[in-house]
């Protein structure tokens, strides 16, 4: 039953996130986690901005990290929702601030913040460095 309802939520997640585009501050957050919850850690990392490209051992550091934190996930229960609470966007519309709340499989829930920027057009998340 835990495997079903498991394979159930992924499959939710994945078609609420393929409906937006990742092409606003709300949907290159969303991404984001898509990408957390399907394993996709490369691809998440394509999604930060930084002021430097980065070199193969700081990518591969990054998958890495972004992997571990994808690991609570896991432990959760896997994602059943995100719901995205507030976008604040910077009066130059090129930055925003998104705050959202994740809920788990396990019921539990958590809410977040990320900053993100328009880099060339493209909504990215802000890397900080």
């Amino acid at each position: 039953m835990k495997k079903i309802l498991s394979i159930l939520s992924v499959a939710l997640v994945a078609i609420v996130f393929a409906a937006c585009s990742n092409n606003s501050p709300a949907g290159v957050v969303e991404e984001y986690v898509s990408c957390l919850q399907n394993g996709k850690y490369d691809k998440a990392v394509e999604l930060f901005h930084f002021k430097e490209a980065l070199t193969d051992d700081q990518k591969a550091f990054m998958i890495s990290l972004i992997g571990k934190s994808a690991e609570q996930y896991k432990e959760k229960g896997g994602i059943a929702s995100v719901k995205i609470d507030n976008v604040e966007v910077t009066e130059d519309g090129e930055a925003a601030t998104v705050f959202y709340t994740t809920t788990y499989g396990n019921g539990s829930t958590k809410e977040d913040k990320d900053k993100v920027i328009k880099v060339d057009g493209k909504w990215l998340l802000d890397s900080g460095k």
